[in-house]
């Protein structure tokens, strides 16, 4: 059962981490060069959904039940919405360790279901560049809305995300990121992204890992876009690792603003060397959101040619 995973979280890392992650049959898996690309779609049609609605998870249902033929995002909102029954259990545990092992418990598994229905084949590389018992602020870029889960499932040890502030808004999904430290952040706001650095800085403080789109927003188009330097100089001012992670293949899975799942892609999620932030220089932690993006451009590059060839 479920609930009877064994989890090491003195180690802060899950025993269910070192279960595989399906791996792609070359005979039988669909490569991404071979789909037909949806027209282009404002990523920020989510976003109007949800303030537009009183009740947005219902909004967002709505939307997917009209535009995915396939039925797999309103089973994917269902499944997100029996995590609450996991919910009560919170208010009994005891300490904050069982009630951290309860929380990455349940978004691990939320996450491993979600690539269950989507049928996505992940690709973990580098995976072994993390140690268990250290603190980062993992950086990646963004294409899909597959990221969240894809990155929970990769990623091997408990991280929270930095996140926009409309994921407070959606039932179940806000309970388990809030109960999981997750820093949500009104961007465009001076006073809203201030306190999210600050609430950032505290949470790297106290041993708690963080990841973080340093694009600001899913990126549609060839390449990486810009990266913010206010997130990642928390890690800096913290001198904590920044590790960069290049996801490839998700934005086939699903685009931005779309309600249409692809099932049967292959994701790669690449894991760079951590960056020791510690030592560096006034210039280059001036410049760190430059570096890191010139990393994982080069990774997305790198895995672009891989699989053009």
């Amino acid at each position: 059962m479920a609930d009877q995973q064994n989890i090491d979280i003195k180690d802060k890392r899950y025993s269910i981490y070192n279960s595989e992650i399906p791996m792609p049959n070359p005979s039988t898996t669909t490569t991404t060069d071979n789909f037909d690309i949806e027209k282009e779609i404002d990523g920020n049609r989510y976003a109007e959904i949800v303030t537009r609605s009183k009740k947005p998870f219902f909004a967002i249902l709505r939307a997917a039940i009209k535009e995915d033929f396939r039925f797999m995002l309103p089973r994917i909102l269902m499944r997100t919405a029996k995590t609450m029954r996991r919910i009560p259990r919170t208010f009994v545990i005891k300490t904050q360790e069982e009630l951290d092992q309860y929380v990455f418990e349940t978004i691990f598994l939320w996450s491993r279901s979600l690539i269950k229905i989507t049928k996505m084949e992940i690709e973990v590389r580098g995976a072994d560049k993390i140690l268990p018992d250290r603190t980062y602020l993992f950086a990646s870029n963004h294409r899909s809305p597959a990221d969240i889960p894809v990155l929970f499932a990769s990623i091997p040890q408990p991280a929270a995300f930095v996140a926009n502030d409309l994921f407070g808004r959606i039932p179940a999904l806000s309970y388990w990121m809030r109960a999981s430290g997750s820093v949500f952040v009104n961007q465009g706001l001076p006073q809203s992204e201030v306190r999210a650095l600050k609430a950032m800085e505290k949470r790297l403080k106290k041993g708690r890992s963080l990841i973080l789109f340093p694009e600001g927003h899913m990126h549609q188009g060839n390449g990486i876009d810009e990266f913010n330097r206010g997130g990642l100089f928390a890690a800096v001012r913290c001198a904590v690792p920044i590790v960069p992670i290049c996801i490839y293949g998700t934005e086939k899975v699903m685009r931005p603003g779309s309600f249409h799942i692809n099932p049967y892609r292959h994701v790669v999620v690449e894991f760079g060397e951590p960056i020791e932030t510690k030592n560096l220089c006034r210039a280059d932690k001036k410049g760190i959101h430059l570096a890191v993006h010139d990393i994982i451009k080069n990774m997305r590059t790198a895995l672009e040619q891989e699989f053009s060839s």
